[in-house]
């Protein structure tokens, strides 16, 4: 079971970079605050702090692809 109301921090690292998260869980829902965005997600069978960890990888990923996209569309 996971705690609820208290705010916890993640960290990842991605392309040499460290990003972090902070989360907490309310009434089985995580709200994280991801890359300056608030997101929220239903508390699964897994840790919340891996679903945060999974949440923050897709971002960056998603963030890496636009940048990608921008650049071959410039061209």
């Amino acid at each position: 079971m996971e705690m609820q109301s208290q705010v916890f921090d993640v960290e990842v690292e991605f392309d040499g970079q460290t990003h972090k998260a902070a989360y907490f869980v309310e009434n089985d829902i995580i709200h994280a605050q991801v890359e300056g965005k608030m997101i929220v997600s239903p508390l699964g069978a897994v840790p919340a702090s891996r679903t945060v960890k999974a949440l923050i990888m897709g971002q960056l990923l998603q963030m890496r692809r636009r940048h990608k996209q921008r650049v071959t569309w410039a061209q």
